[in-house]
């Protein structure tokens, strides 16, 4: 019969069964083991259920070392032979002590490698990699506690819980308490041929207990009466619970409101061990993401170079948790002064690799070579052999003579690169390809003569789609005016101009990563 769930909950006061000490029922094997151990030693071999009295017949007996199965332990004896005198039975009794303490290290490594199954299913269920707390009980034996309880609410014999898989496809049996462990080595149930399942899921308890109703709805495992009833969170569903019974019997509506009960419960339990997980994985992802900022800002150039021709400044904000461009300098052994500014057109972690990964090339070719242009092809073959057309980048190269008044550059991408001069703000690049892919022109390295007291200044595409999206377009011009406005200032003021502007335009949820570097021929 299917019946729908009511709308109101009755309590039920869980009281704790005692243990069957049925080791059989946990053991399959175990009685056909101890019968072909005495027809092969002519001595028997006892399976003892602890905590229990050894009979007195037993000669020996030893721990398996081991919880069996609900919680208890077990010992593996060997007793006295009926019938036959020890001095006439077919095997040494020594020789059969050790063949029975073998036989128990194997039932003690079994019985370890169910407890990790056990352990694991219920871990699957919450989607828990590993146990994240030792000062209470594992998810597994509260599961298996709600189930013995469920069992009882109705005198079953035992009980099982499926849970749904992501696709919401298949049921997996994850926890069970009065049927063997080795049922969770099963393969997943298809929910489209699981009908009690689904009318589970739609909200309704189903009671089978009789033959018609069985064949219709065909339980998971055979009993004389079942009921399967919906686990359920309040936003989704994730499975179902089933109790079985091995004799007939009509199941009231309030042992089916127990059950329900029972249910929430394990719903419940499933909901704060994902909570944790959750919780402990952000956590874990935040921590990350801290130490990734501090990785990104410590290799950032802060000091501007010791130079009697030029100072150099710089400045760069994240639109998010990571930097996806960067600034960067540093003086050649010639005492050349090596600059750049980049960045990265992917989003998020991979974008951050790919901004890393152009800081590195930079300084590895500038190292032995003076044209910018090269580095930048250099770097276009890298990005392009590695992912073809998936990683793109701009970047900005130059490099300043120590001794005189120039500085070659080159550049890919959109970015504004302009000189600062008493009378105008003169553009040196327009867009040009993104590294990483198709180039229809290589960019060529342009000489640039500064005076004393010109600037260059660059602005990264992320400043430059700032303005775009702000909807500013005459803000660029605004920044260059202010710049030519305060030339005389040191390039440290003049980075701090742009970053107000800049700020000021973002304002508190910057819309893209922002970048700035500033280079001033010395008076």
């Amino acid at each position: 019969m299917a019946r729908p769930t009511p709308s109101y909950l009755k309590l039920y006061n869980e009281a704790r069964p005692a243990s069957s000490g049925r080791l059989g029922d946990f053991w399959p094997g175990l009685d056909k083991l101890c019968r072909a151990f005495e027809r092969a030693t002519g001595w028997p071999l006892q399976c003892i259920p602890e905590p229990a009295n050894v009979d007195a017949d037993v000669l020996w007996s030893a721990p398996a070392t081991a919880e069996a199965a609900d919680g208890e332990e077990m010992r593996v004896g060997v007793a006295a032979s009926e019938g036959v005198a020890s001095s006439h039975a077919p095997v040494d009794l020594q020789a059969t002590v050790d063949l029975a303490a073998t036989i128990g290290q194997l039932l003690a490594d079994l019985a370890r490698a169910r407890q990790a199954l056990w352990k694991r299913e219920a871990e699957l269920a919450a989607g828990v990699p590993l146990p994240l707390r030792t000062d209470e009980a594992h998810l597994a034996e509260r599961l298996r506690s709600s189930l013995r309880a469920a069992a009882q609410a109705i005198g079953g014999r035992s009980a099982a819980l499926y849970l749904l898989d992501e696709t919401t496809s298949y049921l997996k049996l994850r926890s069970v308490w009065g049927l063997p462990q080795e049922r969770l080595l099963l393969p997943p149930r298809e929910l489209a041929q699981s009908r009690a399942d689904l009318e589970a899921l739609l909200g309704h308890a189903i009671v089978l207990g009789d033959d018609a109703t069985q064949a219709a709805f065909q339980p998971p495992e055979p009993a004389a009466v079942a009921v399967c009833v919906p686990v359920s969170s309040a936003t989704a569903p994730l499975g179902t619970l089933w109790v079985f019974g091995d004799r007939r019997r009509p199941v009231s509506d309030r042992k089916v409101n127990m059950l329900e009960v029972v249910a929430g419960r394990i719903a419940a339990d499933l909901e704060r061990e994902m909570l944790v997980v959750a919780s402990a994985d952000t956590s874990q992802k935040t921590r990350q993401f801290a130490t990734a900022e501090r990785w990104q800002d410590d290799r950032l150039p802060h000091v501007s170079p010791s130079s009697d021709v030029w100072q150099l400044a710089g400045w760069t904000q994240a639109a998010g948790d990571l930097h996806h461009e960067f600034y960067d300098w540093f003086v050649r052994a010639d005492d050349s002064l090596v600059l750049a500014l980049g960045g990265a057109r992917q989003q998020a972690i991979e974008a951050a690799l790919t901004a890393a990964s152009l800081r590195t090339c930079v300084r590895a070719h500038a190292g032995y070579s003076g044209d910018p242009a090269e580095w930048l092809g250099r770097i276009n073959e890298a990005l392009a052999n590695e992912s073809p057309g998936e990683q793109t980048a701009t970047l900005f190269a130059g490099v300043a003579d120590a001794k005189g008044r120039t500085v070659r550059l080159a550049a890919a991408g959109e970015l504004v690169i302009c000189r600062i001069t008493g009378d105008r703000a003169e553009p040196l690049a327009g867009p040009v390809s993104l590294l990483g892919s198709e180039w229809a022109e290589r960019p060529k390295a342009i000489e640039v003569t500064f005076e004393p007291g010109d600037v260059l200044v660059v602005l990264s595409e992320g400043a430059f789609e700032l303005c775009r999206q702000t909807m500013q377009w005459d803000s660029l011009g605004e920044i260059l005016a202010t710049l030519k406005e305060h030339r005389e200032q040191p390039a440290s003021i003049l980075v701090e101009l742009v970053h107000d502007r800049l700020t000021a335009l973002a304002g508190t949820c910057p819309l893209a990563d922002c970048t700035a570097l500033v280079l001033k021929r010395r008076s």
